[in-house]
C-alpha cells in the first residue's frame, strides 16, 4: 500500500512540475563567452524560449550565432513568491569560464535551472 502511494504522489509531482512552463521570451545579452553545456556561446544578445516541457533553445539574436539546447528543471523561488524582475544567472567556474546556471521570469513563483 506504501509503495503505491509513493507512486501517486511521484505521478501528481510529475504532473504538476510539467504544468510550469516559460510562457515568454527571454531576452539576455551575456557580456562573457557563456558556456550552455558542451556548446559555448559568444558574448552577445540571445533569445531563450522553452521548445517543449522541459527543453530550452538559446538562440543569437542575429541568426547568424551559435544556438544551444538545454534541458532544465523548474525550481520554486526560495521565498515562494512570484519573482519581481526576469533574471539569467550564470556561475563562474575557477577556470574563468561562465557556465548559464538559472533563469528566473518575472511573474512566476519558479525558475529554470539547467541540468
Amino acid at each position: 500500500m506504501r509503495t503505491k502511494m509513493l507512486m501517486a504522489v511521484a505521478c501528481l509531482g510529475a504532473a504538476i512540475g510539467s504544468a510550469q512552463t516559460m510562457n515568454t521570451t527571454v531576452k539576455v545579452n551575456f557580456a562573457h563567452d557563456t558556456q550552455v553545456g558542451k556548446v559555448s556561446l559568444p558574448a552577445g544578445k540571445y533569445s531563450i524560449k522553452e521548445l517543449a516541457n522541459s527543453v530550452i533553445e538559446i538562440s543569437s539574436d542575429d541568426r547568424k550565432g551559435v544556438s544551444a539546447f538545454a534541458i532544465v528543471s523548474p525550481v520554486s523561488t526560495p521565498s515562494g513568491s512570484a519573482v519581481d524582475h526576469t533574471k539569467v544567472t550564470l556561475r563562474q567556474e575557477e577556470n574563468g569560464t561562465y557556465d548559464l546556471k538559472s533563469i528566473w521570469v518575472e511573474g512566476q513563483e519558479f525558475g529554470y535551472e539547467l541540468e
